[in-house]
C-alpha cells in the first residue's frame, strides 16, 4: 500500500483557487470582526444617550436591563468570527507556501487549519440547531399554556 499521495497540476490549480477565495473571505472576516467589536464597545454608550428619554418610549426599561450583557454577547460572537477567519487565513497562507515551495508539511498544516475551520463551523451549527429546537419547544409550551388559559 502506497502511503504517499501526489497532487496533479489540476489538483494544485483547484487548491490554489480555493486558497485565493479563503484568503479573501478571511480578510473580510477580520474586517467584520473589527466592526463587531466596535459595535459592541460603543453600543452601551449609544444606549446611554437614550437613558434620559421619557419612559413612554420604552427605552429606559431596555437600558435598565443592562447593555453590558449585549456587549458581552457581541464580543463573544466577534471572538468566534475571529477564530473562523484565522483558520481560513492560516489555511490560505500555508497552502500558498506549500504550492510555491512544494512543501508537503505546509500543505498538511494548511489542511489542519481547514479541518479546524470546519470543525468549529460544525460545532456552531449543532449549537444553533439546539437553540432553535429549544426555542421551538418553549414556544409550543407557551402556546399550549395560553390556549389552555383561554
Amino acid at each position: 500500500m502506497n502511503s504517499e499521495l501526489k497532487l496533479t497540476s489540476v489538483g494544485i490549480s483547484y487548491l490554489n483557487q480555493a486558497r485565493k477565495w479563503t484568503y479573501f473571505l478571511s480578510i473580510i472576516g477580520f474586517i467584520f470582526t473589527g466592526l463587531i467589536v466596535l459595535m459592541a464597545l460603543f453600543f452601551s454608550s449609544f444606549m446611554a444617550m437614550f437613558s434620559g428619554m421619557d419612559s413612554s418610549y420604552g427605552v429606559s426599561e431596555f437600558t435598565s436591563m443592562g447593555t453590558g450583557m449585549v456587549t458581552v454577547f457581541y464580543l463573544f460572537f466577534a471572538l468566534l468570527y475571529f477564530f473562523l477567519s484565522l483558520y481560513l487565513y492560516r489555511f490560505s497562507k500555508r497552502v500558498k507556501g506549500a504550492i510555491n515551495e512544494e512543501d508537503s508539511s505546509q500543505l498538511e498544516d494548511g489542511l489542519k487549519n481547514l479541518k479546524s475551520y470546519w470543525k468549529l463551523t460544525g460545532i456552531l451549527t449543532v449549537v444553533a440547531l439546539g437553540v432553535y429546537v429549544l426555542f421551538f419547544l418553549i414556544s409550543i409550551l407557551f402556546g399550549a399554556a395560553a390556549f389552555a388559559g383561554a
